[in-house]
């Protein structure tokens, strides 16, 4: 009896702690927008781009649509215009973009444009 009580109350505590973890759904275009200008902005001062522009020496803006799918994941990444010279770092720089997973969700089927625009100084 003790031992099913400390099973039932471990699987409370997992399930409590999942339904926290649970990333928010997001439905309109303005909240999508910020969310990913939001992680746009902490990945480039501290992430993955931050290490793909130290590591590259990026200098200049990007601007690009990105398509972002219903499971936060980036679907398309379009370049609008770019002050990068180097051909092959603005590819890597798309890359990394595509590679990129957001941390909402939307509803199923569900896709999202939004145009961002990331300086390098």
């Amino acid at each position: 009896m003790r031992c099913l009580r400390q099973i039932l109350c471990l699987v409370a505590v997992l399930s409590a702690s999942t339904l926290s973890a649970q990333r928010p759904e997001l439905n309109t275009q303005a909240a999508v927008d910020q969310h990913v200008s939001d992680a746009l902005a902490a990945d480039k001062a501290s992430g993955e781009l931050a290490e793909l522009a130290r590591k590259l020496g990026l200098r200049g803006s990007f601007t690009f649509d990105l398509t972002v799918g219903d499971k936060g994941r980036t679907v398309t990444v379009f370049p609008i215009e770019s002050t990068i010279e180097n051909v092959e770092h603005r590819n890597r720089l798309k890359d990394q973009l595509l590679a990129t997973g957001f941390p909402f969700k939307l509803n199923k089927k569900k896709r999202f444009k939004t145009r961002q625009t990331l300086v390098f100084p």
